[in-house]
Protein backbone atom coordinates (compact mmCIF):
# COMPACT_ATOMS: atom_id res chain seq x y z
CA UNK A 1 0.00 0.00 0.00
CA UNK A 2 1.22 3.67 -0.66
CA UNK A 3 1.53 5.69 2.32
CA UNK A 4 -0.67 8.48 2.46
CA UNK A 5 1.15 12.24 2.98
CA UNK A 6 1.33 13.35 6.32
CA UNK A 7 -0.92 16.49 7.37
CA UNK A 8 0.73 19.54 6.08
CA UNK A 9 0.13 23.41 6.80
CA UNK A 10 -1.83 24.50 3.71
CA UNK A 11 -4.49 23.29 0.95
CA UNK A 12 -2.87 24.47 -2.20
CA UNK A 13 -1.12 21.45 -4.61
CA UNK A 14 -0.80 23.08 -7.46
CA UNK A 15 -2.90 25.24 -10.29
CA UNK A 16 -3.14 26.29 -13.54
CA UNK A 17 -5.00 28.59 -15.59
CA UNK A 18 -6.31 28.87 -19.38
CA UNK A 19 -8.19 31.16 -20.86
CA UNK A 20 -10.80 31.67 -24.00
CA UNK A 21 -11.28 35.50 -26.23
CA UNK A 22 -14.82 35.53 -26.52
CA UNK A 23 -15.25 38.74 -28.49
CA UNK A 24 -12.14 41.31 -29.21
CA UNK A 25 -10.32 42.04 -26.07
CA UNK A 26 -12.66 40.19 -23.54
CA UNK A 27 -11.79 36.86 -22.10
CA UNK A 28 -13.11 34.29 -20.47
CA UNK A 29 -10.54 33.14 -17.72
CA UNK A 30 -9.99 29.88 -16.12
CA UNK A 31 -8.82 28.86 -12.83
CA UNK A 32 -8.08 25.35 -11.62
CA UNK A 33 -6.37 25.15 -7.98
CA UNK A 34 -6.16 21.65 -6.43
CA UNK A 35 -6.47 20.63 -3.14
CA UNK A 36 -5.08 18.16 -0.50
CA UNK A 37 -8.08 16.80 0.99
CA UNK A 38 -5.80 15.97 4.32
CA UNK A 39 -5.09 19.76 4.74
CA UNK A 40 -7.90 22.90 5.19
CA UNK A 41 -10.91 23.94 2.97
CA UNK A 42 -9.96 26.01 0.08
CA UNK A 43 -10.22 29.62 0.49
CA UNK A 44 -8.85 32.97 0.05
CA UNK A 45 -7.13 32.59 -3.66
CA UNK A 46 -6.81 35.82 -4.57
CA UNK A 47 -7.47 36.74 -8.08
CA UNK A 48 -5.88 39.73 -10.51
CA UNK A 49 -4.78 41.12 -13.91
CA UNK A 50 -2.06 43.36 -14.66
CA UNK A 51 0.30 44.31 -16.86
CA UNK A 52 3.60 42.65 -17.06
CA UNK A 53 5.66 44.91 -15.09
CA UNK A 54 2.90 44.71 -12.20
CA UNK A 55 1.48 48.33 -13.28
CA UNK A 56 -2.47 48.61 -13.30
CA UNK A 57 -3.10 45.92 -11.13
CA UNK A 58 -6.53 44.91 -11.04
CA UNK A 59 -8.44 42.51 -8.59
CA UNK A 60 -10.87 39.95 -10.10
CA UNK A 61 -14.26 38.18 -8.65
CA UNK A 62 -13.64 35.16 -10.02
CA UNK A 63 -17.03 32.59 -9.32
CA UNK A 64 -16.21 28.94 -8.13
CA UNK A 65 -17.94 27.22 -10.81
CA UNK A 66 -17.11 23.36 -9.70
CA UNK A 67 -15.86 21.00 -7.16
CA UNK A 68 -13.89 17.82 -8.07
CA UNK A 69 -12.77 14.68 -6.74
CA UNK A 70 -9.48 13.77 -8.85
CA UNK A 71 -7.99 11.85 -6.62
CA UNK A 72 -5.30 8.25 -7.56
CA UNK A 73 -8.23 5.13 -6.49
CA UNK A 74 -9.15 1.64 -7.55
CA UNK A 75 -12.25 1.24 -9.05
CA UNK A 76 -13.61 -0.38 -5.49
CA UNK A 77 -12.71 2.51 -3.44
CA UNK A 78 -14.59 5.29 -2.71
CA UNK A 79 -13.74 8.91 -3.27
CA UNK A 80 -11.40 10.35 -0.14
CA UNK A 81 -12.43 13.90 -0.78
CA UNK A 82 -16.05 13.31 0.66
CA UNK A 83 -17.58 15.60 1.86
CA UNK A 84 -16.26 18.65 -0.24
CA UNK A 85 -13.59 21.15 0.76
CA UNK A 86 -13.61 19.61 3.98
CA UNK A 87 -10.32 17.59 5.92
CA UNK A 88 -10.28 14.06 4.99
CA UNK A 89 -8.09 10.96 5.01
CA UNK A 90 -5.93 12.37 2.09
CA UNK A 91 -7.04 12.74 -1.76
CA UNK A 92 -7.00 15.26 -4.32
CA UNK A 93 -9.48 17.85 -4.84
CA UNK A 94 -9.81 20.53 -7.84
CA UNK A 95 -11.76 23.44 -7.30
CA UNK A 96 -12.35 25.50 -10.77
CA UNK A 97 -12.73 29.31 -10.79
CA UNK A 98 -14.27 31.38 -13.64
CA UNK A 99 -13.97 35.00 -14.40
CA UNK A 100 -14.61 37.33 -17.55
CA UNK A 101 -12.10 40.08 -18.10
CA UNK A 102 -13.62 43.06 -20.84
CA UNK A 103 -9.84 45.07 -21.69
CA UNK A 104 -13.11 47.32 -23.30
CA UNK A 105 -14.64 48.19 -20.22
CA UNK A 106 -13.10 49.97 -17.36
CA UNK A 107 -10.87 49.10 -15.25
CA UNK A 108 -9.22 46.81 -17.79
CA UNK A 109 -9.12 49.77 -20.20
CA UNK A 110 -6.10 50.93 -18.06
CA UNK A 111 -4.35 47.74 -18.70
CA UNK A 112 -5.19 47.46 -22.39
CA UNK A 113 -4.15 51.52 -22.88
CA UNK A 114 -0.67 50.91 -20.99
CA UNK A 115 0.89 47.93 -21.73
CA UNK A 116 0.84 44.99 -24.35
CA UNK A 117 0.81 41.74 -22.55
CA UNK A 118 -1.43 41.21 -19.83
CA UNK A 119 -0.87 38.87 -17.02
CA UNK A 120 -3.81 36.84 -15.16
CA UNK A 121 -2.64 35.79 -11.51
CA UNK A 122 -3.68 33.42 -8.80
CA UNK A 123 -1.77 33.41 -5.56
CA UNK A 124 -2.31 32.92 -1.93
CA UNK A 125 -0.30 32.80 1.42
CA UNK A 126 1.48 30.37 2.18
CA UNK A 127 2.63 27.22 0.30
CA UNK A 128 3.07 23.74 2.41
CA UNK A 129 6.11 23.35 5.09
CA UNK A 130 6.59 20.32 3.74
CA UNK A 131 7.75 20.94 0.53
CA UNK A 132 11.88 20.08 0.17
CA UNK A 133 13.11 21.34 -3.30
CA UNK A 134 12.73 25.03 -2.44
CA UNK A 135 12.28 27.62 0.56
CA UNK A 136 8.64 27.73 0.39
CA UNK A 137 6.93 31.24 0.18
CA UNK A 138 3.47 32.30 -0.72
CA UNK A 139 1.63 30.04 -3.90
CA UNK A 140 1.69 32.15 -7.32
CA UNK A 141 0.89 31.38 -10.77
CA UNK A 142 0.70 33.47 -14.01
CA UNK A 143 -0.63 32.96 -17.58
CA UNK A 144 0.31 35.98 -20.02
CA UNK A 145 -2.05 37.20 -23.36
CA UNK A 146 -0.40 39.84 -25.63
CA UNK A 147 -3.12 41.66 -26.46
CA UNK A 148 -1.67 43.67 -29.40
CA UNK A 149 0.33 40.70 -31.03
CA UNK A 150 -3.29 39.21 -31.09
CA UNK A 151 -5.45 42.08 -31.91
CA UNK A 152 -6.21 40.96 -35.26
CA UNK A 153 -7.03 37.27 -35.11
CA UNK A 154 -7.60 36.87 -31.32
CA UNK A 155 -6.05 34.44 -29.31
CA UNK A 156 -7.18 31.57 -26.93
CA UNK A 157 -4.56 29.56 -24.72
CA UNK A 158 -3.53 26.24 -24.74
CA UNK A 159 -5.26 24.03 -22.09
CA UNK A 160 -4.13 20.95 -19.89
CA UNK A 161 -5.84 17.79 -20.22
CA UNK A 162 -4.02 15.67 -18.25
CA UNK A 163 -4.90 15.35 -14.65
CA UNK A 164 -2.34 16.36 -11.88
CA UNK A 165 -0.78 14.13 -9.98
CA UNK A 166 0.16 14.31 -5.97
CA UNK A 167 1.85 11.16 -4.86
CA UNK A 168 4.18 9.47 -7.09
CA UNK A 169 6.30 6.15 -5.92
CA UNK A 170 9.88 6.17 -5.01
CA UNK A 171 12.27 3.86 -6.97
CA UNK A 172 9.66 3.20 -9.57
CA UNK A 173 9.73 5.14 -12.76
CA UNK A 174 7.39 7.84 -13.50
CA UNK A 175 6.32 8.78 -17.02
CA UNK A 176 4.44 12.12 -17.41
CA UNK A 177 2.80 14.70 -19.18
CA UNK A 178 0.71 17.99 -18.20
CA UNK A 179 -1.55 17.23 -21.80
CA UNK A 180 -1.01 21.02 -23.00
CA UNK A 181 -2.78 21.03 -26.21
CA UNK A 182 -3.86 23.76 -28.65
CA UNK A 183 -7.05 23.56 -29.17
CA UNK A 184 -8.51 26.65 -31.26
CA UNK A 185 -6.08 29.09 -32.64
CA UNK A 186 -3.79 26.22 -34.66
CA UNK A 187 -0.65 28.47 -33.44
CA UNK A 188 3.22 26.84 -32.45
CA UNK A 189 3.73 25.59 -28.76
CA UNK A 190 6.88 25.51 -26.83
CA UNK A 191 7.65 23.58 -23.57
CA UNK A 192 9.59 24.09 -20.91
CA UNK A 193 10.06 23.45 -17.01
CA UNK A 194 10.13 27.03 -14.90
CA UNK A 195 11.09 28.08 -11.78
CA UNK A 196 8.08 28.33 -9.40
CA UNK A 197 6.79 31.83 -8.20
CA UNK A 198 6.14 33.50 -5.13
CA UNK A 199 5.18 36.83 -6.37
CA UNK A 200 4.99 37.94 -9.93
CA UNK A 201 8.42 38.01 -11.99
CA UNK A 202 9.71 36.32 -8.09
CA UNK A 203 10.82 33.27 -8.30
CA UNK A 204 11.06 30.65 -5.42
CA UNK A 205 14.62 30.30 -4.40
CA UNK A 206 15.86 26.17 -4.87
CA UNK A 207 17.34 24.25 -2.21
CA UNK A 208 20.62 22.67 -2.88
CA UNK A 209 21.17 21.39 -6.05
CA UNK A 210 17.75 21.75 -6.99
CA UNK A 211 17.16 23.89 -9.97
CA UNK A 212 13.72 24.24 -12.80
CA UNK A 213 15.40 21.85 -15.05
CA UNK A 214 16.08 19.27 -12.39
CA UNK A 215 13.61 19.67 -9.95
CA UNK A 216 13.72 16.57 -7.93
CA UNK A 217 16.19 13.60 -7.37
CA UNK A 218 16.36 11.27 -9.83
CA UNK A 219 18.25 7.89 -10.35
CA UNK A 220 21.55 8.35 -11.43
CA UNK A 221 24.22 5.35 -11.19
CA UNK A 222 26.49 4.50 -9.92
CA UNK A 223 26.04 7.80 -7.18
CA UNK A 224 22.01 7.80 -6.44
CA UNK A 225 21.46 11.56 -6.22
CA UNK A 226 23.59 13.38 -8.04
CA UNK A 227 21.82 15.59 -10.18
CA UNK A 228 24.14 16.25 -12.92
CA UNK A 229 24.25 12.97 -14.70
CA UNK A 230 23.00 12.57 -18.34
CA UNK A 231 19.27 11.62 -18.78
CA UNK A 232 18.28 7.90 -20.12
CA UNK A 233 14.72 7.98 -20.50
CA UNK A 234 14.96 4.85 -21.82
CA UNK A 235 17.21 3.17 -19.69
CA UNK A 236 15.49 0.41 -17.25
CA UNK A 237 14.86 2.16 -14.36
CA UNK A 238 15.32 5.28 -16.44
CA UNK A 239 18.34 7.39 -15.41
CA UNK A 240 18.54 11.36 -14.65
CA UNK A 241 15.51 13.98 -14.87
CA UNK A 242 14.26 13.61 -19.00
CA UNK A 243 12.11 16.35 -19.88
CA UNK A 244 11.08 16.94 -23.51
CA UNK A 245 10.33 20.26 -24.93
CA UNK A 246 8.65 19.14 -28.22
CA UNK A 247 5.69 17.76 -26.21
CA UNK A 248 6.49 18.06 -22.41
CA UNK A 249 6.85 14.35 -21.62
CA UNK A 250 8.80 14.02 -18.01
CA UNK A 251 10.30 10.48 -17.60
CA UNK A 252 12.29 9.82 -14.77
CA UNK A 253 13.12 8.01 -11.52
CA UNK A 254 12.44 9.37 -7.76
CA UNK A 255 14.90 8.15 -5.31
CA UNK A 256 14.50 10.44 -2.41
CA UNK A 257 11.68 8.60 -0.64
CA UNK A 258 10.76 11.42 1.67
CA UNK A 259 10.93 14.28 -1.18
CA UNK A 260 8.14 17.02 -1.98
CA UNK A 261 8.72 18.63 -5.13
CA UNK A 262 7.23 22.12 -6.84
CA UNK A 263 6.92 21.43 -10.82
CA UNK A 264 6.09 24.40 -12.78
CA UNK A 265 5.23 23.05 -16.68
CA UNK A 266 4.94 26.53 -19.21
CA UNK A 267 3.27 26.06 -22.39
CA UNK A 268 4.40 29.02 -24.60
CA UNK A 269 2.48 29.85 -27.55
CA UNK A 270 3.94 31.40 -30.89
CA UNK A 271 2.33 33.30 -33.74
CA UNK A 272 4.51 34.65 -37.37
CA UNK A 273 3.57 38.40 -37.66
CA UNK A 274 2.81 40.27 -40.74
CA UNK A 275 6.72 40.01 -41.61
CA UNK A 276 7.03 35.93 -41.29
CA UNK A 277 8.72 36.00 -37.50
CA UNK A 278 7.52 33.44 -34.64
CA UNK A 279 6.36 36.12 -32.19
CA UNK A 280 5.50 34.80 -28.13
CA UNK A 281 2.13 35.86 -27.97
CA UNK A 282 1.13 34.38 -24.77
CA UNK A 283 1.94 31.17 -21.98
CA UNK A 284 0.24 29.27 -19.59
CA UNK A 285 1.37 27.00 -16.63
CA UNK A 286 0.52 24.53 -14.51
CA UNK A 287 2.47 23.83 -11.51
CA UNK A 288 2.32 21.06 -8.87
CA UNK A 289 3.07 19.33 -5.88
CA UNK A 290 4.84 15.77 -6.14
CA UNK A 291 4.71 14.02 -3.03
CA UNK A 292 7.52 11.30 -3.29
CA UNK A 293 5.93 7.80 -1.24
CA UNK A 294 6.93 4.35 -0.35
CA UNK A 295 4.80 1.54 -2.46
CA UNK A 296 4.51 -1.60 -2.12
CA UNK A 297 6.68 -3.58 -5.14
CA UNK A 298 5.41 -2.98 -8.72
CA UNK A 299 6.24 -1.78 -11.98
CA UNK A 300 4.07 0.80 -13.47
CA UNK A 301 3.02 0.23 -17.36
CA UNK A 302 4.44 2.30 -20.16
CA UNK A 303 4.28 2.76 -23.79
CA UNK A 304 6.45 1.74 -26.51
CA UNK A 305 8.03 3.03 -30.12
CA UNK A 306 8.12 6.63 -31.24
CA UNK A 307 5.65 9.18 -30.37
CA UNK A 308 6.47 12.06 -33.55
CA UNK A 309 5.29 11.90 -36.79
CA UNK A 310 4.80 14.00 -39.64
CA UNK A 311 2.55 13.53 -43.16
CA UNK A 312 0.80 15.39 -46.19
CA UNK A 313 -2.33 17.29 -46.02
CA UNK A 314 -4.58 15.17 -47.66
CA UNK A 315 -3.36 11.80 -46.58
CA UNK A 316 -4.17 9.00 -43.93
CA UNK A 317 -1.82 8.55 -41.15
CA UNK A 318 -2.03 4.83 -39.33
CA UNK A 319 0.13 4.04 -36.43
CA UNK A 320 0.55 1.15 -33.31
CA UNK A 321 0.81 2.47 -29.65
CA UNK A 322 1.54 -0.34 -27.80
CA UNK A 323 1.77 -0.65 -23.99
CA UNK A 324 3.59 -3.05 -21.71
CA UNK A 325 3.38 -3.94 -17.42
CA UNK A 326 5.89 -6.46 -16.49
CA UNK A 327 5.44 -8.01 -13.66
CA UNK A 328 7.46 -7.10 -10.76
CA UNK A 329 9.43 -10.89 -10.15
CA UNK A 330 9.69 -12.33 -8.11
CA UNK A 331 7.27 -10.81 -5.88
CA UNK A 332 4.31 -10.30 -8.19
CA UNK A 333 2.68 -13.92 -9.25
CA UNK A 334 -0.07 -12.09 -10.89
CA UNK A 335 0.14 -9.86 -13.68
CA UNK A 336 -1.29 -6.52 -13.63
CA UNK A 337 -3.86 -5.46 -16.69
CA UNK A 338 -3.68 -2.60 -18.69
CA UNK A 339 -6.51 -0.17 -19.20
CA UNK A 340 -5.56 2.57 -22.24
CA UNK A 341 -7.39 5.96 -23.00
CA UNK A 342 -6.91 9.17 -24.61
CA UNK A 343 -8.08 12.96 -24.58
CA UNK A 344 -9.57 12.99 -27.73
CA UNK A 345 -7.20 15.56 -28.68
CA UNK A 346 -7.49 15.36 -32.50
CA UNK A 347 -11.08 15.47 -33.36
CA UNK A 348 -12.10 12.84 -36.20
CA UNK A 349 -9.46 10.32 -35.49
CA UNK A 350 -9.89 6.97 -34.35
CA UNK A 351 -7.96 5.72 -31.18
CA UNK A 352 -9.24 1.53 -31.45
CA UNK A 353 -7.87 -1.13 -28.49
CA UNK A 354 -7.18 -4.25 -30.92
CA UNK A 355 -8.14 -6.79 -28.61
CA UNK A 356 -9.91 -5.31 -25.51
CA UNK A 357 -9.22 -8.87 -23.20
CA UNK A 358 -5.83 -8.72 -23.42
CA UNK A 359 -3.83 -7.79 -20.69
CA UNK A 360 -1.35 -5.11 -22.31
CA UNK A 361 -3.54 -3.22 -24.66
CA UNK A 362 -2.22 -2.23 -28.07
CA UNK A 363 -4.18 0.45 -30.00
CA UNK A 364 -4.44 1.54 -33.58
CA UNK A 365 -4.78 5.09 -34.27
CA UNK A 366 -5.57 6.40 -37.91
CA UNK A 367 -6.58 9.65 -38.71
CA UNK A 368 -7.68 11.03 -42.53
CA UNK A 369 -6.03 14.27 -42.59
CA UNK A 370 -7.90 16.75 -45.41
CA UNK A 371 -6.60 19.31 -47.68
CA UNK A 372 -6.48 22.76 -45.36
CA UNK A 373 -4.75 21.16 -42.09
CA UNK A 374 -1.62 21.49 -43.07
CA UNK A 375 -0.19 24.67 -40.42
CA UNK A 376 2.84 25.27 -38.62
CA UNK A 377 1.82 23.82 -35.17
CA UNK A 378 1.91 20.14 -34.89
CA UNK A 379 -1.08 18.29 -33.76
CA UNK A 380 -1.39 16.81 -30.42
CA UNK A 381 -2.90 14.08 -28.25
CA UNK A 382 -2.13 12.24 -25.11
CA UNK A 383 -2.76 8.86 -23.97
CA UNK A 384 -3.27 7.62 -20.57
CA UNK A 385 -2.09 4.08 -19.13
CA UNK A 386 -3.31 2.43 -16.06
CA UNK A 387 -2.94 -1.00 -14.36
CA UNK A 388 -4.84 -2.80 -12.17
CA UNK A 389 -2.58 -2.99 -9.34
CA UNK A 390 -4.46 -1.32 -5.74
CA UNK A 391 -4.00 0.22 -4.29
CA UNK A 392 -2.99 3.16 -5.59
CA UNK A 393 -3.17 1.79 -9.70
CA UNK A 394 0.15 2.85 -11.38
CA UNK A 395 -0.53 5.38 -14.51
CA UNK A 396 1.81 6.70 -17.19
CA UNK A 397 0.87 9.30 -20.15
CA UNK A 398 2.49 10.03 -23.33
CA UNK A 399 1.90 12.80 -25.94
CA UNK A 400 1.60 12.05 -29.58
CA UNK A 401 2.81 14.74 -32.22
CA UNK A 402 1.62 14.79 -35.78
CA UNK A 403 3.18 17.24 -38.13
CA UNK A 404 0.56 18.12 -41.15
CA UNK A 405 2.89 19.16 -44.25
CA UNK A 406 1.41 21.88 -46.74
CA UNK A 407 0.73 19.39 -50.02
CA UNK A 408 2.42 21.43 -53.07
CA UNK A 409 -0.52 22.60 -55.53
CA UNK A 410 -0.37 24.50 -59.00
CA UNK A 411 -2.24 26.12 -61.89
CA UNK A 412 -1.18 25.05 -65.18
CA UNK A 413 -1.94 27.18 -68.44
CA UNK A 414 -1.21 25.83 -71.33
CA UNK A 415 -1.14 28.37 -74.61
CA UNK A 416 -0.90 26.66 -78.51
CA UNK A 417 1.37 28.50 -80.41
CA UNK A 418 1.91 27.77 -84.13
CA UNK A 419 2.57 24.80 -85.90
CA UNK A 420 1.66 22.78 -83.24
CA UNK A 421 3.55 23.40 -80.50
CA UNK A 422 2.42 24.76 -77.31
CA UNK A 423 3.45 26.60 -73.91
CA UNK A 424 3.12 25.50 -70.59
CA UNK A 425 3.49 27.54 -67.07
CA UNK A 426 2.87 26.37 -63.37
CA UNK A 427 1.70 28.55 -61.16
CA UNK A 428 2.32 27.70 -57.43
CA UNK A 429 -1.52 27.59 -55.70
CA UNK A 430 -0.64 26.49 -52.39
CA UNK A 431 -0.69 28.16 -49.03
CA UNK A 432 2.93 27.46 -48.27
CA UNK A 433 4.36 30.06 -51.24
CA UNK A 434 7.58 28.80 -50.92
CA UNK A 435 10.69 30.05 -52.87
CA UNK A 436 12.63 26.76 -53.80
CA UNK A 437 9.47 24.63 -55.59
CA UNK A 438 10.87 21.68 -58.25
CA UNK A 439 8.93 20.90 -61.38
CA UNK A 440 8.48 17.92 -63.85
CA UNK A 441 6.52 18.15 -66.48
CA UNK A 442 6.40 14.97 -68.61
CA UNK A 443 4.33 14.19 -71.87
CA UNK A 444 2.73 11.37 -73.87
CA UNK A 445 0.70 10.19 -76.38
CA UNK A 446 -3.15 8.66 -76.10
CA UNK A 447 -1.42 5.61 -74.85
CA UNK A 448 -0.55 7.56 -71.93
CA UNK A 449 2.55 4.87 -71.10
CA UNK A 450 5.37 3.93 -72.55
CA UNK A 451 8.73 6.43 -73.37
CA UNK A 452 7.91 10.17 -72.83
CA UNK A 453 7.51 12.08 -75.70
CA UNK A 454 9.30 15.03 -73.74
CA UNK A 455 10.41 16.00 -70.27
CA UNK A 456 10.90 19.29 -68.59
CA UNK A 457 12.09 20.29 -64.99
CA UNK A 458 11.38 23.80 -65.59
CA UNK A 459 8.40 25.94 -64.67
CA UNK A 460 7.51 26.99 -67.67
CA UNK A 461 8.48 25.64 -71.19
CA UNK A 462 7.60 24.89 -74.60
CA UNK A 463 6.87 21.56 -76.67
CA UNK A 464 6.28 21.12 -80.52
CA UNK A 465 3.73 18.36 -80.89
CA UNK A 466 4.53 15.38 -83.88
CA UNK A 467 1.22 15.19 -85.27
CA UNK A 468 -2.75 16.12 -84.43
CA UNK A 469 -4.33 13.85 -81.75
CA UNK A 470 -4.44 13.54 -77.91
CA UNK A 471 -1.74 13.65 -75.56
CA UNK A 472 -1.60 13.29 -71.64
CA UNK A 473 0.73 15.91 -69.55
CA UNK A 474 2.01 15.17 -66.38
CA UNK A 475 3.04 17.54 -63.94
CA UNK A 476 5.09 17.35 -60.59
CA UNK A 477 5.19 19.97 -57.98
CA UNK A 478 7.25 19.60 -55.17
CA UNK A 479 7.80 21.95 -52.13
CA UNK A 480 11.04 20.57 -50.21
CA UNK A 481 12.26 20.95 -46.91
CA UNK A 482 8.38 19.31 -46.62
CA UNK A 483 8.32 16.74 -49.81
CA UNK A 484 4.61 16.77 -50.20
CA UNK A 485 4.12 16.66 -53.97
CA UNK A 486 1.12 16.97 -56.21
CA UNK A 487 0.75 14.82 -59.75
CA UNK A 488 -1.83 16.37 -62.28
CA UNK A 489 -2.24 14.64 -65.36
CA UNK A 490 -4.03 16.97 -67.65
CA UNK A 491 -5.19 16.07 -71.56
CA UNK A 492 -4.18 17.99 -74.49
CA UNK A 493 -6.20 17.88 -77.66
CA UNK A 494 -4.18 19.21 -80.62
CA UNK A 495 -6.46 19.86 -83.97
CA UNK A 496 -5.11 19.78 -87.53
CA UNK A 497 -5.80 23.60 -88.03
CA UNK A 498 -3.30 23.68 -84.64
CA UNK A 499 -0.49 21.70 -86.83
CA UNK A 500 -1.27 24.03 -89.71
CA UNK A 501 -1.22 27.60 -87.88
CA UNK A 502 1.40 30.31 -88.72
CA UNK A 503 4.16 31.26 -86.86
CA UNK A 504 3.41 34.19 -84.85
CA UNK A 505 5.95 33.67 -82.07
CA UNK A 506 8.37 35.37 -84.50
CA UNK A 507 7.88 39.06 -82.98
CA UNK A 508 10.16 37.97 -80.32
CA UNK A 509 10.40 41.48 -79.67
CA UNK A 510 6.84 42.30 -78.31
CA UNK A 511 7.15 43.02 -74.33
CA UNK A 512 4.67 43.06 -71.98
CA UNK A 513 5.33 45.24 -68.55
CA UNK A 514 5.07 45.36 -65.45
CA UNK A 515 4.65 41.75 -65.35
CA UNK A 516 4.00 40.55 -62.85
CA UNK A 517 2.31 43.80 -61.76
CA UNK A 518 -1.06 44.99 -60.19
CA UNK A 519 -2.70 44.92 -64.03
CA UNK A 520 -1.89 48.00 -65.32
CA UNK A 521 0.15 46.88 -68.44
CA UNK A 522 1.99 48.65 -71.25
CA UNK A 523 2.79 46.73 -74.70
CA UNK A 524 5.65 47.19 -76.98
CA UNK A 525 7.38 46.10 -80.42
CA UNK A 526 9.85 47.33 -82.52
CA UNK A 527 8.46 45.39 -85.53
CA UNK A 528 4.03 45.37 -84.69
CA UNK A 529 1.83 47.89 -85.53
CA UNK A 530 0.35 48.13 -81.76
CA UNK A 531 -1.57 50.72 -81.85
CA UNK A 532 -5.42 49.77 -81.05
CA UNK A 533 -4.71 46.42 -81.01
CA UNK A 534 -6.87 44.25 -79.90
CA UNK A 535 -6.20 42.13 -76.55
CA UNK A 536 -7.69 38.96 -74.86
CA UNK A 537 -7.53 37.40 -71.62
CA UNK A 538 -8.02 34.01 -71.27
CA UNK A 539 -8.35 32.45 -67.69
CA UNK A 540 -6.12 29.44 -66.57
CA UNK A 541 -9.04 27.49 -67.46
CA UNK A 542 -9.06 28.65 -70.87
CA UNK A 543 -12.30 30.96 -70.80
CA UNK A 544 -12.46 34.16 -72.53
CA UNK A 545 -11.91 36.69 -69.48
CA UNK A 546 -12.15 40.53 -70.98
CA UNK A 547 -11.30 41.96 -74.26
CA UNK A 548 -9.79 45.66 -74.44
CA UNK A 549 -8.10 47.62 -76.57
CA UNK A 550 -4.90 49.05 -76.49
CA UNK A 551 -3.85 52.54 -76.05
CA UNK A 552 -0.51 55.01 -75.79
CA UNK A 553 -0.91 55.50 -71.70
CA UNK A 554 -1.36 51.81 -71.60
CA UNK A 555 -4.22 49.23 -70.99
CA UNK A 556 -6.07 48.81 -67.15
CA UNK A 557 -6.76 45.44 -66.42
CA UNK A 558 -6.20 46.15 -62.20
CA UNK A 559 -10.07 44.61 -62.36
CA UNK A 560 -8.93 41.05 -62.67
CA UNK A 561 -8.20 39.07 -59.47
CA UNK A 562 -4.52 38.12 -58.47
CA UNK A 563 -3.38 35.29 -60.65
CA UNK A 564 -2.07 33.75 -63.76
CA UNK A 565 -3.62 34.52 -67.11
CA UNK A 566 -3.01 34.50 -71.13
CA UNK A 567 -2.67 37.56 -72.85
CA UNK A 568 -3.55 37.15 -76.24
CA UNK A 569 -2.35 40.01 -78.61
CA UNK A 570 -4.05 40.65 -82.17
CA UNK A 571 -2.23 43.23 -84.33
CA UNK A 572 -3.39 42.48 -87.83
CA UNK A 573 -2.86 38.64 -88.81
CA UNK A 574 -0.04 38.25 -85.89
CA UNK A 575 -1.85 36.51 -82.80
CA UNK A 576 0.86 36.81 -79.99
CA UNK A 577 0.47 35.17 -76.54
CA UNK A 578 2.39 35.68 -73.03
CA UNK A 579 1.64 35.15 -69.76
CA UNK A 580 0.42 37.45 -66.99
CA UNK A 581 1.02 37.68 -63.86
CA UNK A 582 -1.27 39.83 -61.30
CA UNK A 583 -0.26 40.26 -57.94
Amino acid sequence: MMALPSARATHVAGADIAYQQIAPYKFKVVYRVYRTCKDLPLSAIDFKVSCENGSNTKVLTASRTSIRDISEICSKDTPPCSPQNTTTNGGLEEHTFEVTVDFNQAPFTDIKNACCKAVFSASTCCRNGAVTNISPGNFYLDAMVDLCATAANGNSSPEFRSRPMLNICCNQPFTYNSGGVETADGDSLSFELSSPLKGLNDPEIYTGSFNQSIPMTPYCPPNPGVLNCRALPGAKPPRGFYFDNENGDVIFTPTNCSEAGVVVFTVKEWRKDSSGIMRLIGYVKRESTWYVQICTDNNPPYITGTNKYSICEGEKICFNIATKDDPYLPNQTTADTVTVSWDSGIAGAQFMIANPAAREKDVHFCWQTAEGDARAAAYRFTAHVADNYCSPPARASRTYTIQVKPKAQSTRVYSKLFKGSMSFYALPADTAKHKDYRFQCTIRDSSNSGTPLFVSYNQRDTFMFPTAGRYYVEHVINNPPYNCPTVYVDSITITAEHMLKLNTEVRGDLQVFPNPGNGFIHIRSSALQLENALLRVYGADGRLICEKRNTASGVDLTALVSGLYTLEIQAGDDRIYRPLLIE
